[in-house]
């Protein structure tokens, strides 16, 4: 992903900030406040970005070069263009790159299952924009004027079943003009993994359908959408249908005229929701988890509430709103009065030792940011002799890597890795442009993370193939973060914190943490046997989902475990073994289940307390939430 910076510091687009030190208040006008001593700022402006900027060649297609040509002038109509760049790359693992500039279209620009070549496609594509304030598609004014038949100005597929996979879409402005009261600002599709990151969707006249659908086909999901906002529109986001679960975290929503947000039976997980609307910010039919929100009303009480839970599971920490007249309104249970809700939720706990229900509160950090290169710095592994059409090119990968350069760049697919690459030396960033590492049968992993020069290195854009192998070992005290990584895995060993961040394993892959820390945002993790073992350490999830049968997570002595949302996606052997097991340690888990094939989960928690076990099965309990504490209480 591009990581906007500016002179070392985080650079935030107009979202709210929600690191640790973000406190409660609101601001006069209900913007979020950050407090540092005894002053008060308001948090979340609108900063101008550095430019994210790519070495031209490899996988990277520059719709304003031919044999596209789009203008972005404002003026002149570039739907053909930017259709004929889209069709032209479907599942081929390219960035289609919009330089700055207005891009005018006057129809739906459609992803497509074939390419020109009339090759099946299955994913991986990339719309990337330079700038998410300067790089604009504007719909011509005037053009989905009937709201009986809504349209988007980008529709991404969905073609009957979840297998359309890894894409994302990038640092972009949908503008659906004015007159519009028919559109649709961005119709997203994506399985496994996918992301919608650093985008503006704006109605400039308030008017129009969704502003961004994600319900708009069955099966949309596991999918992470992070820093975007949404102005005008009756609603502004819409969830729907009950697979596979879709992540939220800093996400801002302004002037619509019905809901903020739906959820209609999908298991949508929200960290960071900043809502100003004189209707309810969130409409809740499905599994909800809600976290860190602010939510204003600003004409004042009516009573309409900020929150309406009509049905499905929800959970709510740290909820403050301002002018409505409850915080929370659930249909078939008391609500919350607010202002301020630290803690709710709408089942029972399962308590199998009893003691604490509520949520552990472990530390939330932010995921880590590093300055975004001079892409005239990054060291290409093509230089350096790595070849798709070779065996292995590891050798290659190592040389880059110990160039000295800070970023290093995998341009292309298909590269082949039979030997282990120390990430060391100076290196901070490994990027692919939805580059594909093929990994042989082996013992050892394809990358290791060793000590070096950088705290912080960040590996992202990558696709690894179906073998067991590992994928990465992290075996320094430094810290790791993996992004938009699809068929990957990690095992902890050094004791570093691990960023994960839309991130998804292949079906034969696991995950081990000894120690440290891990933070993970759309965690998809779909192998059959114990998914992910925490083993002394810290782990909070934001959004997981799993497929198959098998332990999801097993908290060995002295971990501590969160879990909030999604769900697990039992299409394998339920009866396999207990969801979740806890030895002599700590877990909350806010948890969904969704099966079809007539195998469910018979075994929800199975914990063990100084030689003491208890298990509770389906019927006797629910996972929604399940707290489990080791022995002195709250943690």
């Amino acid at each position: 992903m591009c990581r906007f910076v500016s002179s070392g510091s985080i650079v935030l687009v107009g979202v709210v900030c929600l690191a640790a030190e973000v406190s409660t208040a609101l601001a006069a006008d209900g913007s979020p406040t950050k407090t540092s001593g005894n002053a008060t700022q308001v948090v979340g402006a609108t900063l101008d970005p550095t430019d994210c900027l790519f070495p031209p060649g490899g996988n990277l297609v520059d719709v304003t070069k031919p044999p596209y040509s789009a203008k972005g002038d404002g003026r002149t109509d570039d739907t053909a263009s930017l259709q004929k760049a889209l069709s032209d790359s479907m599942g081929q693992h390219k960035v289609i790159y919009l330089p700055n500039g207005t891009y005018v279209v006057s129809a739906t620009l459609k992803w497509s299952k074939k390419n020109s070549q009339g090759k099946e496609a299955w994913g991986f594509n990339t719309v990337q924009g330079q700038n998410e304030a300067k790089t604009i598609i504007r719909l011509k004014d005037g053009t989905f004027t009937d709201p009986a038949r809504t349209q988007a100005i980008m529709w991404c597929g969905g073609f009957g079943s979840a297998d359309w996979f890894h894409n994302c879409i990038e640092n972009l402005t949908f503008d659906v003009g004015k007159d519009n009261p028919g559109a649709i600002g961005l119709q997203p599709y994506s399985n496994n993994t996918g992301a919608v990151r650093n985008v503006q969707i704006v109605a400039q006249d308030g008017k129009g359908a969704i502003g961004l659908d994600l319900g708009h086909r069955d099966m949309n999901g596991p999918l992470l959408v992070r820093n975007v906002i949404v102005k005008g529109f009756d609603v502004g986001v819409r969830c729907a249908h009950p697979v596979n679960s879709q992540t939220f975290e800093r996400l801002s929503l302004t002037g619509q005229s019905k809901f903020g947000l739906t959820n209609d039976v999908q298991s949508v997980s929200i960290r960071g929701l900043y809502s100003v609307n004189e209707v309810p910010a969130v409409r809740a039919a499905g599994f909800t988890v809600l976290l860190d929100a602010r939510l204003v009303r600003k004409d004042g009480a009516d009573g309409t509430p900020a929150v309406q839970v009509a049905k499905g599971g929800f959970f709510a920490r740290n909820v403050s709103t301002r002018g409505y007249k409850t915080a929370i309104e659930c249909q078939n249970a008391p609500g919350a009065e607010g202002p301020h809700v630290e803690e709710f939720t709408s089942g029972k706990a399962a308590n199998p030792f009893a003691g604490p229900t509520q949520s552990l509160g472990l530390p939330v950090e932010e995921t880590p940011e590093v300055p975004w290169d001079d892409p005239k710095t990054w060291a290409n592994v093509d230089d350096f002799g790595a070849d798709p059409k070779a065996k292995d090119s590891s050798a290659a990968f190592q040389k880059a890597v110990d160039s000295g350069a800070t970023t290093v760049y995998l341009p292309r697919a298909g590269y082949r890795i039979g030997n282990t690459v120390l990430i060391r030396g100076n290196v901070r960033r490994i990027i692919g442009c939805q580059a594909t590492v093929d990994l042989p049968a082996m013992d050892k992993p394809a990358f290791k993370v060793v000590d070096g020069a950088a705290p912080v290195v960040i590996v992202e854009r990558i696709t690894s193939g179906f073998a067991k192998t590992t994928f990465m070992e992290h075996a320094a005290k430094r810290t790791l973060v993996m992004s938009d990584c699809s068929n990957v895995n990690c095992q902890s060993t050094g004791g570093g914190s691990l960023f994960l961040e839309n991130v998804c394993s292949n079906p034969w892959q696991s995950w081990t943490f000894r120690g440290g820390a891990v933070w993970a945002r759309q965690f998809n993790v779909e192998n059959q046997g114990v998914h992910v073992l925490n083993d002394g350490g810290a782990l909070w999830i934001l959004g997981l989902k799993t497929e198959r049968g098998g332990t999801l997570v097993h908290t060995r002595v002295g971990g501590k475990t969160e879990v909030f949302g999604n769900f697990s996606y039992t299409t394998t052997a339920g009866k396999l073994a207990p969801m979740f097991v806890t030895e002599d340690a700590s877990i909350w888990a806010f948890f969904n289940e969704v099966c079809y094939n007539g195998d469910p989960y018979q075994v929800f928690i199975r914990e063990t307390r100084s030689g003491q076990t208890k298990v509770i099965k389906r019927g006797e309990g629910g996972i929604a939430p399940y707290a489990g504490y080791a022995a002195g209480g709250k943690q």
